[in-house]
This record gives C-alpha cells, structure tokens and sequence, in this order.
C-alpha cells in the first residue's frame, strides 16, 4: 500500500520493524555517504523509536561522517534531564557509536526562545538529509500539534505547547512515565523545516497508534487539525507493525 507518495511497510512485530527500519536507514546512509563527504540525519525519540534506535546502531556505517540532531524535546529547566527525549538517543545511539556531532535541545535552557534560535541556527548551516519520524497518538510529528501547526511557518524551529493528548500518550511512556507529569512547553523542529529532507523514514509500532494511523491513512488531503497527513506528500517508507496496523490495511 502508498499513502500518497509515501510507502507503507507493515512488519511482524516491534522488534522486526526496528530491524527492518534500521536496514533501510542504514542502506540509505551508505548510499549518501558514497556520494558526499558527510550525512546530516534527524532522529525521534520515545517508546514507537526504541527498536529502531538500537537496531541502527549495529548497522555497517562511516559514523565519523555523520552529523545527528534530535528532531524535539521538552523544555522545562527543572526536569531530571533523564526524561529527556534527547537524554533516549544519548543512551541508546550516541554512547554507542561515535558520530561527527550529535545536536539536541537544550531542555534547562533557561530562555526556551533563545535556545530555539539557537537550534534552527544549526539546522539551517546545510541541507538535511534523512529524517526519521514518528506520529504521535494526537496525530503530531515531531510536537507539530493540531491547532497550533502551521504548513507555512516560516520558522525551522518553535517553541510549542504540548497537546493534552500527547502527554496522556508519553505518560504511559516507559520512558517518562516516572517523571510524573509531561512538561507544558517544547521546543521542535516544524514542518517546513522536517519537509526539506531528501529522505523520509516514519516508524508507528505499538497497539496505541492503530486509532491514529487508521484516522491519518483514511485523510487523503494534508491538514494542520492533523499535522501527520502532510507525509502523504513526501516520497518516503511508513513502517508499521500488526499492533499499529489499521483493520483494513491488514486485509489487503
């Protein structure tokens, strides 16, 4: 199945979607790392990214020549810095394989504007070229909520606020969970800015997710009430697993 230009992959379970995602990701690095002299590579984080995470750090690549940023996070200066999202891809990613540079957000910035700036600055100093997503149960990408998303924004980088949905979802999170509340602020990177990648890989596992992949697969025209309906316009690869895979992708 296509939704749009985008590919959908449904693999077994959470385990083969990491390793699949994490074979396609790392192909696509070889492949761009055999044509320029280094990769810049956006990543996600929480639960629906664990798999994939840990399978890509196993995968064959020039990691000296890679570039990293972290796609959000939260923005609160007196959170456990533990409960971070960049604090997920620290532990699982960066401590095992030695990249050129590994960019995140500050979440104890004490000026969440300023620290912004100062993201969308390094963003913006080359092209991106792999951005890896995940859609979250109020149906963002990245914290690109519904009702405060815009496909226009001129901005690469906003301070947001964290929709109610979206931290009913990360504070069943194994990962934030005993934190004990989700921060009301955020800090990520927006859709004009995650669309300027010349690659797109999406990875939705897990039961919690097949309402919102069914509500997104079904809405064939992008709209901001449902900021991840705009990767039906990007030519990428949506991987799925039997938990997350609507009813009726799975009879075709």
């Amino acid at each position: 199945m296509t939704y749009g230009k985008t590919s959908v992959v449904v693999c077994e379970d959470y385990e083969a979607l990491g390793g699949q995602s994490a074979a396609a990701v790392g192909a696509c690095l070889r492949n761009v790392l055999e044509t320029q002299p280094e990769c810049r590579i956006v990543f996600s984080a929480a639960e629906s990214q664990g798999s994939f995470i840990h399978a890509l750090a196993k995968e064959d690549v020039a990691w000296g020549r890679v570039v990293c940023f972290n796609i959000d996070d939260f923005w609160h200066p007196g959170m456990p810095l533990e409960f971070s999202c960049g604090h997920q891809t620290r532990t699982a990613f960066y401590e095992k394989v030695s990249v050129n540079a590994a960019h995140q957000v500050d979440v104890h910035a004490p000026d969440a504007q300023v620290e912004a700036d100062r993201f969308e600055a390094l963003l913006r100093e080359a092209p991106l070229d792999i951005m890896c997503l995940g859609i979250g149960t109020s149906g963002h990408i990245a914290l690109n909520e519904p009702g405060q998303t815009s496909f226009e924004d001129e901005r690469w980088v906003r301070v947001v606020d964290v929709d109610a949905q979206s931290k009913k979802q990360l504070m069943d999170d194994p990962n934030f969970k005993d934190l004990g509340y989700i921060p009301e602020k955020g800090i990520t990177t927006t859709i004009p800015a995650i669309l300027t990648a010349k690659h797109f890989f999406v990875m939705v596992p897990l039961a919690n997710k097949k309402e919102i992949l069914t509500q997104v697969l079904k809405t064939s025209t992008p709209t901001e009430a449902l900021p991840a309906t705009v990767l039906s316009t990007v030519s990428g690869t949506l991987f799925v697993d039997l938990e997350s895979c609507p009813d009726d992708l799975k009879r075709q």
